[in-house]
């Protein structure tokens, strides 16, 4: 039996919607909305800290895990106050909740009064809330009583930015701009209108101050607006030619900006005027002296990529502990940039879109593991591996990857295949290329050195030999091509690949190709029901395997046999010889099509993953299927098996990339060392009878969960008069095994020969129970009632008739002494 367990799941941290940076005393975090709820993200080891609301900790599949999602009550918008201990968040149900940040725990919760959902959320360091909705209406609260203080009319429509300014210790003003792109501002201390800004003319989607006495906006109109609060009048417009959504203040005192002519190189940069960093439509970071109307930087797409690929800015939040900038991208990216001395730029992806291929690189002290995720650029994910204990007080090994990571850029369409050996990627993609990559184990990160385009198709699946010498590539053109791989390489420009050989494989798309470990033949699979075996001298047909009834998905040869696996979309795999290509056996269990296989365990075992989301483990011997593990919730595309099967790596069109270990030899062993330590309490226990030491074989049997003997233990004290010594016995023993023994109970007082011994145990755990140290459902309550009234009426009826018995044989008396 084969046991693996997915130790390790990389799930979304940010889905989009609003997201927060916050300082906190044990370490730098950010807050983003994840789903229905807001995930907190350690910056430091970029993982997943917690969620509010908590998760439910029970071990999940894939589809009860979204089945919990779509149950809570959807995040909104949330805000956290300066201080950093509460967090209030605005709810799809109407509620407005505040949470203990540090303790994860609801503190109270009450009712928005808003007709329509709370849109925009603000918070003073007095705990004032500020909550704008879409009826035009803001509400400010007192968060400790719940209680509305002011209702603030004027705005008109949905409220797109709102800020509370703070002039005295007391005294705030807050800033909100509406629908009719006019900038509202209310005294919070009486909630009279103050006044209103007019010059944007399309939406206000960011509002930050500088002094006091300055107001700086930005908008969907392109232009930065620059305002004295003093005048109540607009000082400078700045013309940005792009629909910006974000802005933040940069540090007055001064920051750092990459030379754009040297990546290594920072420039210091001492403001004269308001310094703000900008972001939109376009993807471009602009770095501007709004005051003096003067470009610090110019616009520059901060992740570096082709005009196609430019995703749009949709927040940024500047931390001024770290001089950093989070930037968050409109496909739920965010990339943490340096603006302090020390040059750094670090990618956070907060979801994966659908996980095509991975494939694992490097060497055992420094690997990576590259991911294709629908998109043009090749993710690289660091290989962590750390020591964790387990069940049997041994350390043994686990990988995590987190959630940094490194881009790899050059294709210009969608990734579809990943294959790799020692040190060399190869990816091939929808532009029709193959791209080689060296990978770097000091840096982590790889280069491209070489690109193949010959094909006029997208490339489907490609390969290469661990002889390193050529690659195999297959298209949607039907063709099949046969790459040479240089020694060596040119660090200064790309190698062009040059085609060997050229064969049309198919009559239809080929899915699926490898090449056999003696580098001799090549398999390859298609959506014309075939299988074909290749010889890699002169791309020759060798043989023609004919039996699955639909596309077939994979191939795979054997490591260790003249054998090949093959998956299909008519739901099977196929074990084929490689000496007639006839087929030696059929593996059935998937509900749907089955998209990737392998084997593991030196060949004796077959891992395969499908449509039905489900990873399924075969023994090739029986051709049964010996484990079936279930944490995707959709089709499960990926599918890289490491170090033999020791651990796997699965990922598919739910987001989730699983990396699944091998724990059948530490579950072993753990539970010999169990099964020793049960043997050895056994005996103890029947010392403990033996030697005629109730007391202390009463709470071994619990423990080991005998109820038969406790049972009987119990009924011998009660006989011999010692049933008031069973509370001391039940005040030592904790919470678990007080909860096992009432489930015991119930058991018994269904039965009327041990009802005695279960109403004497539960007269003991009845004050635990009324305590609520104790819990007890429904079910089982009405049972224990129903039954404990049926002995009561027996046992009075049997009462009655001891005294009617008892009266006849007194007036009896008499007459028989006579």
């Amino acid at each position: 039996m084969t046991l693996f367990k997915p130790e390790y799941v990389q799930k979304e941290f940010y889905t989009g919607g609003h997201i927060e940076r916050i300082w906190t005393p044990d370490g730098h975090n950010l807050l983003c909305q994840c789903g229905p709820r807001v995930s907190i993200l350690n910056i430091e080891t970029t993982t997943l800290a917690g969620t509010i609301p908590k998760r439910t900790e029970s071990v999940k599949t894939g589809d009860e895990e979204d089945e919990e999602d779509e149950s809570t009550d959807s995040v909104i918008v949330f805000t956290l106050d300066p201080t950093g201990k509460n967090l209030i968040t605005s709810h799809k149900s109407g509620l407005l909740c505040t949470w203990d940040f540090n303790e994860r725990k609801l503190t109270k919760s009450w009712r928005h009064l808003h007709k329509g959902p709370v849109t925009k959320l603000s918070i003073t360091s007095d705990q004032i809330i500020a909550s704008g909705g879409t009826d035009s209406i803001i509400r400010l609260w007192q968060s400790e009583k719940a209680h509305c203080l002011y209702a603030l009319h004027g705005a008109q429509g949905l409220i797109s930015a709102m800020k509370f300014l703070q002039l005295s210790k007391s005294e705030y003003w807050l800033f909100a701009a509406d629908l009719q792109s006019e900038i509202h501002v209310w005294n919070c201390d009486d909630g009279k209108h103050l006044f209103k800004l007019q010059g944007h003319f399309s939406t206000v989607t960011e509002l930050a101050f500088y002094k006091k006495q300055y107001l700086i906006s930005c908008g969907r109109d392109k232009v930065v607006i620059l305002w004295d609060l003093e005048s109540k009048s607009q000082l400078k417009m700045v013309a940005l030619y792009d629909c910006l959504e974000t802005m933040v203040v940069l540090p007055e005192e001064g920051f750092y900006l990459q030379d754009l002519n040297d990546e290594l190189k920072n420039t210091h940069v001492i403001p004269s005027g308001i310094c703000v960093a900008v972001g939109g439509e376009n993807g471009e970071l602009h770095v501007w002296d709004v005051k003096n109307n003067v470009p610090i930087s110019k616009g520059c797409n901060t992740d570096s990529q082709s005009i196609k690929s430019t995703k749009s800015i949709t927040n940024m939040i500047f931390n001024e502990t770290r001089s950093t900038l989070a930037i968050c991208y409109v496909d739920n990216t965010v990339t943490l940039q340096s603006f302090g001395p020390q040059h750094s730029k670090l990618t956070l992806i907060g979801s994966n879109d659908e996980i095509l291929d991975v494939a694992l690189l490097g060497n055992e002290c420094s690997r990576s593991l590259a991911v294709a995720i629908n998109s043009c650029d090749i993710y690289l994910f660091p290989w962590h591996k750390k020591k964790i204990e387990s069940d049997g007080d041994c350390e043994i090994d686990k990988v995590e990857l987190g959630v940094c990571c490194k881009r790899l850029k050059g294709h210009t369409d969608t990734v579809l295949c990943l294959a790799s050996y020692k040190n060399y990627l190869i990816s091939s993609s929808k532009d029709h290329s193959i791209r080689v990559w060296l990978y770097c184990n000091v840096s982590r990160t790889a280069n491209c050195v070489a690109i193949g385009t010959r094909h006029t198709g997208a490339i489907n699946t490609v390969a290469v030999s661990k002889s390193l010498d050529f690659i195999v590539s297959a298209s949607t053109d039907t063709t099949l091509k046969l790459w040479k791989l240089p020694k060596t390489f040119k660090s200064d420009e790309h190698h062009i690949l040059s085609v060997k050989l050229t064969e049309v494989g198919h009559e239809k798309d080929i899915n699926s190709i490898c090449i056999a470990p003696n580098y001799q033949t090549i398999a390859t699979g298609s959506q014309d029901k075939l299988i074909k075996i290749w010889s890699a001298s002169d791309l020759s047909v060798l043989g023609v395997c004919r039996g699955h009834k639909r596309s077939v998905w994979c191939v795979r040869f054997s490591p260790i046999d003249q054998v090949l696996l093959s998956s299909s979309a008519d739901t099977t795999l196929k074990i084929w010889s490689m000496a007639d290509y006839s087929c030696l056996k059929t593996l059935e269990s998937h509900d749907s099509s089955v998209l990737k296989g392998g084997f593991l365990n030196r060949g004796t075992q077959v891992a395969s993953c499908g449509g039905d989301g489900l990873v399924k483990i075969w023994c090739l011997k029986t051709s049964e299927c010996i484990a079936t593990l279930d944490k995707h919730s959709s089709k499960v595309w990926a599918l890289s098996i490491v170090d033999d099967g020791s651990i796997m790596i699965t990922g598919g069109t739910d987001s989730r990339l699983v990396v699944w270990h091998d724990r059948t030899e530490e579950v072993r062993i753990s539970e010999a060392a169990a099964n020793q330590t049960k043997a050895l309490q056994d005996q103890q226990l029947q010392n403990l009878l033996q030697n005629e030491q109730l007391l202390p074989a009463l709470k071994m049997s619990i423990t080991l969960e005998r109820p038969n003997t406790a049972l009987k233990i119990i009924q011998t004290l009660s006989k011999q008069g010692q049933g008031q010594d069973l509370k001391m016995v039940f005040e030592n023993i904790n919470q678990e095994h007080k909860e096992r023994l009432l489930n015991y109970i119930v058991d018994w007082n269904s039965n009327g020969k041990y009802c005695l011994a279960a109403q004497l145990v539960l007269n003991i755990l009845l004050e635990d129970i009324m305590l609520g140290k104790l819990t007890i459902n429904q079910e089982k309550l009405q049972g224990l009632m129903a039954y404990s009234e049926r002995h009561f009426r027996r046992l009075t009826t049997l009462m009655t008739n001891l005294q009617l018995l008892r009266y006849t044989t007194n007036c009896m008396a008499p007459h028989s002494s006579n």
